[in-house]
């Protein structure tokens, strides 16, 4: 499974799970992304997903299916996290792997309608001004 950002950087992904997180003051849908620690260090996706307009809008590639995720612009999250891979049993201990894991939340309706209305009025006063 890829993961493709708005500026084209696709990213090798194991999981992308759907979640719902409490951030910047709001109740938002978020997606958690998990990567293998050896696609990548922690500071280049601290990199990544730091410029918002790079996780603005979400491709994930799975084979032939794409999933377009629009607005997921605040990171919630960044951390290495242990993942159970292999559950115990009554024989076996549990497998367990540590992997990259973003959270990247999405923005309200509130902000993107007023991200868009601050664009317009931006758009509307400089052609007045004639700049």
């Amino acid at each position: 499974m890829q993961l493709k950002l708005n500026d084209g950087t696709t990213l090798d992904v194991l999981v992308v799970n759907g979640k719902s997180v409490y951030a910047q003051g709001a109740q938002r849908d978020a997606l958690e992304i998990q990567m293998a620690k050896s696609v990548m260090t922690v500071n280049v996706l601290d990199t990544l997903t730091a410029d918002s307009t790079k996780t603005g809008k979400l491709t994930l590639i799975d084979g032939d299916q794409q999933y377009i995720h629009d607005n997921y612009s605040i990171r919630a999250e960044l951390a290495i996290k242990p993942v159970v891979t292999t559950p115990a049993t009554s024989t076996t201990p549990e497998v367990a792997e540590d992997r990259l894991s973003v959270t990247l939340a999405q923005l309200t309706y509130a902000e993107v309608q007023t991200a868009n209305n601050t664009a317009a009025i931006d758009a509307l006063t400089l052609a007045t001004l004639g700049v």
